[in-house]
């Protein structure tokens, strides 16, 4: 895919050679919402570089991801996580649903249409790919774009975390 321009950000789909990128955002991003020490940051790095590499090496990968920039900054990241699903009723039926992980913008950009000129290529694919449904975990900072871009809110998740002792 040629890189694009929207938000006066040029935007190009990731490949391996972006893994330390994307996890620099990533791990960025975790640590802003949550305490951790310099090592625990440092890891957490190591980890999701090593997951996006082998992820984004692979030609069938369920992970698509992008690149925002600036001239020769990076301004923000973006992926696209895709997964079978099964059919809804009452609704058209691809087999396919989406989550929109890791929209980051380097604070430097933000408030300046990055996020949502990520966001836009990432509806764009999934309108490509027939896809189902799109989800997204949103920030109180990002809930008011996931909104104007026609997300809305679920009462009816919840989510069970690894490490919970079973009843």
């Amino acid at each position: 895919m040629s890189a694009s321009e929207n938000a006066g950000v040029a935007i190009r789909r990731a490949t391996q050679a972006d893994a330390a990128i994307l996890a620099r955002m990533r791990a960025n991003s975790a640590f802003e919402r949550h305490s951790g020490t310099a090592a625990q940051h440092a890891e957490y790095e190591r980890v999701c570089s090593a997951f996006f590499a082998a992820q984004l090496a692979q030609e069938n990968s369920f992970l698509r991801s992008w690149i925002a920039s600036r001239g020769e900054q990076i301004a923000g990241g973006a992926s696209l996580a895709l997964f079978p699903t099964l059919p809804r009723y009452g609704e058209p039926f691809n087999g396919t649903d989406g989550r929109v992980r890791d929209v980051y913008v380097e604070p430097a950009f933000r408030r300046a249409g990055v996020a949502r000129a990520l966001m836009n290529v990432i509806l764009a694919e999934a309108r490509s790919l027939r896809i189902d449904r799109l989800s997204l975990g949103a920030s109180a900072m990002g809930r008011p774009l996931y909104e104007s871009l026609g997300f809305v809110g679920k009462l009816d998740e919840m989510v069970y975390e690894r490490g919970v002792e079973f009843a």
